[in-house]
C-alpha cells in the first residue's frame, strides 16, 4: 500500500508543468537571480530542536520574502521574520533586506560567481547584522555544485563581532522538476549536514531539507526547513 502511494505521489509531481528553474537547496544559494520585471513571494518555515534532560526545546522561525528582479542580473528581496520558542508565543523578530548580483552568464568561469549582500535588524534597530556572501556554483549536466562562503558583521551594544560561516550542497536532477542532494553548513563551533529535496520551477516550487549535527557539541540536534515560492 505504501509503495503504491509513493508511486502515485511521484507520478503527480512529475505531471505538473511549470516554468523556469526552481531552487535545489534550502540553506545554500545557487547561481541565479529573478529575471528583470518579475516578482515572487517565498515562505520559509524552519524548526530547530534540541533534546535536553528536561525535555525537547523547539524553536520555530517563519520568514516571508517579497522578491523583485530589477534586471536580468540584479534582484532585491525584503523579508519579515517571526519566531516562537517552546516557552513563549510567536513574536516579530525583525526584517532583512538583501541584494544579489550575477557577474556574468552561466559557464563563463570554472564556478559562476554571484555577489550577495544582506542587512538585517530588529524592530528597535539595536541589533543589526551585515552579511556578505560569495556564491559559487556550477552545473555538470544533471549535477549541481554550490558553495557559499559567508562573512557576517554583527553590531550590538556598541560592539562588533565578526564570524565566518560556510554552506554548500551537491544535487542531482532526477527529472527536470525533481532534484535530490546533500547540503551542509557550519562555522567554527557548529557543523551540520543532511538531505535536500526540491520540486517545481519558478512559478511554483518547493524545497525541503533536514540537517543533523556532524559535531557532538553543535547547538541543535536537528534542523528542518521548508520553503515554497510562488511567482507573481
Amino acid at each position: 500500500m505504501l509503495k503504491t502511494l509513493l508511486l502515485i505521489t511521484l507520478n503527480v509531481l512529475l505531471s505538473l508543468q511549470l516554468a523556469a528553474d526552481g531552487r535545489r537547496y534550502v540553506w545554500t544559494y545557487e547561481y541565479q537571480t529573478l529575471p528583470g520585471g518579475e516578482a515572487e513571494l517565498e515562505s520559509y518555515t524552519e524548526f530547530s530542536h534540541t533534546d535536553t534532560d528536561s525535555g525537547r526545546l523547539a524553536t520555530t522561525t517563519l520568514q516571508y520574502e517579497y522578491e523583485i528582479g530589477m534586471n536580468n542580473r540584479f534582484d532585491v528581496g525584503i523579508y519579515q521574520k517571526f519566531q516562537q520558542d517552546s516557552d513563549s508565543p510567536i513574536a516579530y523578530d525583525g526584517f532583512k533586506i538583501r541584494f544579489r548580483y550575477r557577474l556574468g552568464e552561466k559557464g563563463r568561469w570554472a564556478f559562476d560567481p554571484l555577489l550577495y549582500l544582506e542587512y538585517k535588524d530588529n524592530a528597535a534597530f539595536d541589533h543589526s547584522t551585515l552579511e556578505t556572501k560569495l556564491i559559487l556554483a556550477r552545473d555538470f549536466d544533471r549535477i549541481n555544485v554550490a558553495i557559499n562562503p559567508v562573512l557576517e558583521f554583527e553590531f550590538k551594544d556598541d560592539e562588533t563581532e565578526l564570524e565566518f560561516e560556510i554552506s554548500g550542497g551537491i544535487s542531482y536532477a532526477l527529472h527536470p522538476l525533481i532534484s535530490m542532494g546533500l547540503e551542509a553548513k557550519g562555522n567554527a563551533d557548529e557543523f551540520y549536514w543532511g538531505p535536500t529535496l526540491s520540486h517545481g520551477k519558478n512559478d511554483l516550487w518547493f524545497a525541503l531539507g533536514l540537517l543533523l549535527p556532524a559535531k557532538t557539541d553543535s547547538g541543535a540536534d536537528r534542523k528542518f526547513r521548508f520553503i515554497i515560492g510562488v511567482g507573481l
